[in-house]
């Protein structure tokens, strides 16, 4: 009886340290309706309670499904579009570096004479 409650406490002991490892946190994804992430975030994008209805409702028109799980990690995802992003960016501003960020080219470096070199001794002759 003593060994069976001793294995019992060691069990005990010993799930109460796995369930403290594992930390899960709410993870919100909002998908369109061809299944791409618009949005994945710790926050929800729309209010949750009842005041947030017509945004919920929206999400709907819109075609876009949200939903939410509990997860262990949760990497930030959220496309921005209309007065929250620039829709008229253009290639080459995101290629290339902003105009006013460029260096002012390098002066090169001013010559230097060249040292004179002493003679060259010839290699002796070997017969």
């Amino acid at each position: 009886m003593r060994s069976l409650l001793g294995l019992t406490l060691a069990a005990a002991i010993a799930g109460m340290g796995v369930a403290a490892d594992s930390h899960a946190i709410t993870c919100y994804v909002v998908m369109d309706r061809t299944d791409n992430v618009l949005y994945r975030d710790v926050y929800p994008p729309v209010d949750m309670s009842d005041a947030g209805r017509a945004d919920r409702d929206a999400l709907r028109r819109r075609g876009e499904f949200l939903f939410f799980m509990e997860a262990e990690q949760c990497p930030r995802l959220e496309y921005f579009t209309g007065v929250a992003g620039n829709v008229a960016l253009r290639l080459d501003q995101t290629v290339a570096p902003p105009s006013d960020a460029a260096p002012t080219p390098a002066k090169p470096a001013p010559a230097r004479e060249a040292a004179p070199r002493a003679p060259r001794k010839p290699a002796p002759k070997t017969n």
